[in-house]
């Protein structure tokens, strides 16, 4: 356990998984006289952690939701190790696997996974490899029609971005040449990242996700602007947490372990991929990187409730309208927990 508290503000936990994987992570319990009625798994994207949640976790708790808040793979406080080959979404979903264990999670019982960018794809894995442990999945920014399909080949990223644009900065994290550059800047690197939808339309900063434009933000030196998403108190803290751990050479993996990742997904059977469990999916209007386009045959799939943000609101939603989306994710947890979870 670590004697240094979390970025949250809550106990910092070590979970050493047998895995042989070590885990930083919050167990943030409701308030006292609040009675239990879940337990919840939240799972961070790129480049956050879990101090991604701050704005959500006292409403959370305060509804009676048990958090269960850890630090990714890959990042400060959990284990960093920089070959692409360990973050296969198989090695993810046993370590949760492990971690839900760890704290103590009675046996029969399962968790809602609450989830944005990466934390979704991670979550969508782990509840097919492990469906006896999950019986809930609210996804941010990322669609479940895509997350439920069958595992194919790799593809060259250079091919996925000739029909969606929208992926074109993939191709620059894919490549390790891509790692020296944004640990030069980290700071230049999380500016253009977390720039509001409305900073992007006024021009202040460039829309990240197109091929080239992330390249070029970080070799100019004259252009500079401070998210809008981030008072400089939590910019230091991001910029901080991400220079105290190796960096980017591990983070940067979540797009570099396709290959490893396809030889496990490959074999899952098409009743594990179906994810008939119920789920949220909260869909913003602005996000750069994936369109509301491609959320068309969401409807398609079963047990599945959709959240759409009205308004200039990008791909950090949780950053953008934090009492709308712990508003949104706690009466749907709260009306899910009061009917009864299908079993």
């Amino acid at each position: 356990m670590s004697s240094q508290p979390h970025p949250l503000g809550y106990e910092s936990k070590t979970a050493h998984l047998p895995t042989g994987r070590q885990y930083r992570y919050v167990d943030i319990q409701p308030p006292q006289g609040v009675k239990a009625i879940e337990t919840a798994l939240l799972l961070h994207g790129f480049p956050d952690s879990a101090y991604g949640w701050r704005h959500q976790v006292k409403g959370w708790s305060s509804r009676g939701i048990r958090l269960i808040i850890p630090d990714t793979l890959g990042y400060t406080g959990t284990s960093q190790p920089t070959d692409p080959n360990e973050y296969t979404y198989k090695n993810h979903s046993d370590d949760y696997a492990a971690l839900v264990r760890h704290i103590g999670l009675p046996e029969g019982e399962k968790v809602v996974l609450i989830a944005h960018d990466w934390g979704s794809g991670l979550a969508a894995r782990f509840a097919q490899y492990y469906p006896n442990l999950v019986k809930g999945i609210v996804s941010f920014c990322i669609p479940f029609s895509i997350l439920s399909q069958p595992a194919r080949p790799p593809v060259p990223m250079e091919k996925i971005v000739a029909v969606m644009p929208h992926f074109g900065y993939q191709i620059f994290f894919s490549n390790p040449e891509s790692t020296l550059p944004i640990d030069t800047k980290v700071e230049k690197f999380i500016s253009i990242l977390y720039a509001s939808a409305k900073q992007i339309e006024e021009g202040q900063v460039p829309a990240f996700e197109k091929k080239g434009v992330i390249e070029e933000w970080l070799k100019d030196d004259s252009k500079s602007a401070h998210p809008a998403l981030l008072t400089k108190e939590e910019f230091d803290t991001m910029v901080q947490q991400i220079k105290s751990g190796v960096g980017f050479s591990a983070m940067l993996n979540y797009y570099r372990n396709q290959e490893a990742s396809y030889e496990h997904d490959k074999n899952l059977s098409t009743e594990q991929l179906q994810l008939d469990m119920p789920k949220l999916l909260v869909i913003p209007n602005a996000d750069p990187c994936v369109p509301v386009q491609m959320f068309e045959h969401e409807n398609q799939m079963k047990n599945l409730e959709l959240a759409r943000l009205d308004g200039l609101y990008g791909h950090w939603v949780q950053l953008e309208q934090p009492d709308v989306v712990e508003r949104i994710v706690g009466d749907w947890v709260e009306k899910m927990s009061a009917k009864g979870w299908p079993r």
